[in-house]
């Protein structure tokens, strides 16, 4: 659907995840892991559809997912 519509998709990889370790190998001390929230999680998406949109300067962005993904989406929405 997304071909069809010209849309992009973009799954942003939460921080702490996968490949995501902003601290390197520490980032699961004690003093590192505090920033493992979720209001730094929504200002992590939020700085990616911020860059998008200067990027590509044009239409809606649609947040959805599902479980956490879908909680992360309405806390995006609420904001």
């Amino acid at each position: 659907m997304a071909k069809r519509l010209n849309a992009m998709i973009i799954f942003a990889e939460h921080r702490y995840y996968g490949k995501s370790l902003p601290f390197g190998n520490d980032s699961f001390t004690h003093e590192n892991i505090q920033y493992l929230t979720v209001e730094n999680a929504l200002a992590d998406f939020a700085r990616v559809i911020d860059d998008m949109r200067i990027k590509r300067n044009d239409g809606p962005v649609i947040a959805f997912g599902g479980s956490y993904g879908g909680l992360l989406s309405m806390y995006i929405r609420m904001q």
